[in-house]
């Protein structure tokens, strides 16, 4: 038995040369993107039960989409933009298309954008559209009505949603890759962490001063300052989309149709799912305490009045 049994001394060395083996293997792997590794606060393991349910009203609901898979506001002007997969969500095949729409729901035209495959999620930085498409991120010049640029990341393979900082630097999250990348507002292309923490990364929306992402089966926030990860709550199911309501409150959807308002205690039901009806990346308009919801397969925008 005893020629088995490694000494303490023995294991010390071993797992010193491990380290010293993957520290330059770090310092030898080529990236043309920068890549940053954030620090994470710890948290507690046990998930956010379901505890209550304050039913949302149902205003709207607006037909002719196809596959509407996110929105997002434009404040300038006083409308929103719908994402329209038209095919399958991992497919490059030229035939999505973005939507302008107004805010009750009603279709105003389509965006002059040639070349979308499988567009999901999207934000407004001034007047600059980011748009992902599935490992892509295509920018558009809402003024000039033209694409201006076409990032193309390295590593992406299944770009999900898109949110903005309050400097317009963005976020894009890549579900597959588990990472986040970032384009600063100079156009400098990162990729800002991968790591297990943010394995299946989704939903992605500024939070006052930071950054939150729904990832698995938990809520994330990043501090642009100090660069500090920390997880907000860990839940009981998996997110899709997500908004920020205040601190202590973010809005919450799975893909099944449910929504849910979430704080550290507790996790309550605002939207309960209806057959045949899913929940994408929708929009917030916390001011009206409005939702506009995409409903992907039901191929269409659903306006729900909520109470928080």
């Amino acid at each position: 038995m005893k020629k088995h049994i490694l000494s303490f001394a023995t294991l010390l060395l071993i797992t010193f040369s491990v380290l010293m083996i993957t520290s330059c293997r770090s310092k030898n792997s080529t990236n043309n993107q920068s890549k940053i590794v954030f620090p994470i606060d710890e948290y507690d393991s046990e998930p956010i039960s379901q505890s209550g349910f304050s039913g949302a009203r149902l205003l709207a609901s607006n037909k002719g989409f196809k596959m509407p898979e996110s929105i997002t506001l434009d404040t300038r002007n006083n409308y929103i933009y719908v994402s329209n997969i038209n095919g399958e969500p991992d497919v490059k095949d030229s035939s999505g298309y973005i939507t302008r729409v107004m805010l009750s729901g009603e279709i105003i035209d389509t965006l002059p954008i040639a070349n979308l495959n499988a567009p999901k999620g999207m934000t407004v930085a001034e007047q600059t559209l980011f748009i992902a498409d599935i490992d892509r991120i295509v920018v558009y010049d809402i003024e000039a009505q033209k694409v201006t640029k076409i990032y193309q990341p390295e590593g992406a393979e299944f770009l999900n949603d898109a949110a903005c900082d309050a400097d317009n630097n963005v976020y894009v999250s890549d579900s597959k890759a588990g990472c986040v990348f970032k384009i600063s507002q100079q156009g400098e292309l990162q990729t800002l962490f991968a790591d297990s923490l943010c394995a299946g990364a989704n939903g992605i929306c500024r939070a006052d001063a930071k950054i939150a992402i729904a990832a698995a089966d938990r809520i994330i926030t990043i501090d642009p300052i100090n660069a500090r990860r920390r997880v907000f709550a860990k839940l009981h199911f998996t997110p899709d989309g997500l908004k920020y309501h205040n601190d202590s409150t973010f809005i919450a959807s799975d893909f099944l149709g449910n929504i849910f308002a979430v704080t550290q205690k507790e996790c309550r039901l605002l939207v309960n799912a209806r057959e045949g009806v899913n929940t994408a990346d929708f929009e917030y308009l916390p001011l009206q305490n409005i939702l506009i919801v995409p409903t992907f397969f039901n191929n269409s925008i659903d306006i729900y009045e909520i109470g928080l």
